[in-house]
């Protein structure tokens, strides 16, 4: 097919999100905007919010707007907890602690209005108020935050504040629905469309604070407020400290930020600006102003947000830098280019997981070898396979995340089996289709939400070879890895 022809195919099968973008950068239409402002109390460990959405419904008419409350996970009885029951140990090293989020009032065009809290789990705010199609709300909210004390997306541990997946954010609305998935403990159970951000995060004075876009701090008594601006991104976290070291540079007109101690802040900084630079040289250029490295306690190695990356205190040597690499490979797969993380997790983890293959590849000074990376997964996977092969599902990388039986099984498929199924595909198709296929895929699915089927025509058209067969053996756990 004709270039043109090629393009349209694969913009077909990337769902455009509710802000419908001429490019990664937006668009000139009028696009979801959340507006935050923000008081943390360090003693209580609470957050006091104000929040206005400017809602954009790009599809049918709606009932109402679903919000999903992710910090009710953390609250006691709580039926689906973020912590698997084996990491509890880890993550809350002084004893289970409580958190939650209370709406206290929520306004459609400044007029209250009805809602109440529903979901599998208490887990979503619904605001009975309809939204004509291609018209817009400005849905306002009151609510406050209680946050644990747990080594977690949020938490506070350790002197740093962790504030991940925090306030509440517009749900997807697909096949007639919203998305309402629970706050499971295997992987990141989030799954949403790009908007713009301002958000004003008050904090005690002499803490710094990493945030997703561009920031700038006032300084006034006790006090330190932190402006962010984010455009076109689809969340929005901060960690925040009082011990934070900063250091800064920048790659091609992006600021590059790494919080830490001293030594973690400089070596980070340089390990973020190879990573950053690599990966604009194979998928296409960093689509953000900003990008912040922040390490802070948490029980996994990383953790990814856009324009931010958690990297945990834990990490050390050479494990230090893969998470850095890693979480970086990220900001194209699952922040720019969006995928169903509830169903299709190897979209983004498998190809993050590969992505860092070929970062090292491409810098041989970090002494890792590519081929003895794929053959350690091959290794293990086939390792895994022998014990736990006979398990109802075994191999399928298409299943929900409540379906993995464990973090270790789930960890396995996405990250393991997927790294490997890439990896197959490139050795398929050659290096040259295999980097054009990334390339155009991040080009034309940048700003919106891909599905399973845009990657697969992508190698397709990349390489003339039909390969929709060979790649959904190995999503449906029909193609034996040996």
């Amino acid at each position: 097919m004709k270039k043109a022809i090629i393009i349209t195919a694969i913009l077909l099968m990337c769902a455009a999100s509710a802000v419908l973008l001429a490019a990664c950068g937006g668009g000139d239409g009028d696009a979801t905007k959340y507006t935050i402002k923000a008081v943390y109390d360090a003693e209580s460990r609470t957050l006091n919010a104000e929040m206005t959405v400017h809602y954009v419904n790009d599809g049918e008419t709606l009932d109402g707007v679903y919000f999903h409350l992710y910090p009710a996970a953390y609250r006691e009885g709580a039926r689906f907890s973020p912590i698997a029951e084996a990491d509890k140990e880890t993550a809350y090293p002084s004893g289970v602690s409580y958190g939650g989020i209370t709406i206290s009032n929520v306004t459609v065009g400044g007029e209250s209005v009805e809602w109440e809290t529903g979901g599998e789990d208490e887990n979503m705010l619904i605001v009975k108020s309809a939204v004509e199609s291609g018209k817009s709300a400005d849905i306002g909210m009151s609510f406050t935050v209680t946050v644990p004390e747990v080594r977690h997306r949020l938490g506070y541990a350790d002197g740093v504040l962790n504030l991940g997946n925090w306030y509440p954010i517009a749900a997807v609305y697909e096949n007639g629905a919203f998305r309402c998935d629970p706050y499971y403990s295997n992987g990141d159970p989030f799954y949403s469309e790009t908007a713009d951000y301002d958000v004003e995060l008050t904090l005690p004075s002499g803490w710094e604070a990493a945030g997703s876009g561009s920031v700038s701090a006032t300084v006034g008594g006790e006090s330190t407020v932190f402006e962010f601006s984010a455009k076109n991104v689809r969340d929005f976290a901060v960690c925040a400290s009082a011990g934070y070291t900063c250091k800064e540079d920048e790659l091609n007109g992006v600021k590059i930020r790494c919080y830490g101690n001293p030594l973690q802040a400089e070596n980070g900084l340089v390990i973020a600006k190879d990573a950053l630079r690599t990966f604009s040289e194979l998928f296409g250029q960093y689509p953000y102003e900003t990008y912040s490295v922040a390490v802070t306690p948490f029980t996994e190695g990383g953790m990814e947000y856009p324009a931010l990356a958690y990297i945990s205190s834990d990490m050390t040597g050479s494990m230090f830098a893969e998470t850095i690499i890693h979480e970086t490979a990220h900001q194209w797969w699952y922040a720019a280019v969006g995928n169903d993380q509830i169903n299709n997790a190897w979209m983004d983890e498998g190809l993050a997981e590969y992505s860092t293959t070929l970062f090292y590849e491409q810098n041989p000074s970090y002494e890792v070898k590519s081929e003895d990376r794929i053959a350690d997964a091959m290794q293990s996977f086939v390792l895994f396979s022998e014990i736990y092969g006979d398990s109802e599902g075994f191999g399928r990388m298409d299943r929900a995340l409540g379906e993995y039986s464990t973090a270790t099984e789930y960890a396995f498929h996405a990250y393991v089996k997927g790294e490997l199924m890439f990896d197959s595909v490139r050795h398929l198709i050659g290096d040259d289709a295999f980097i054009k296929a990334l390339k155009e895929y991040y080009k034309e699915c940048c700003g919106k939400i891909a599905t399973p089927d845009a990657l697969i025509n992508a190698f397709e058209q990349a390489s003339g070879l039909q390969l929709k067969a060979f790649i959904e053996s190995w999503i449906s756990g029909e193609a034996a890895v040996n």
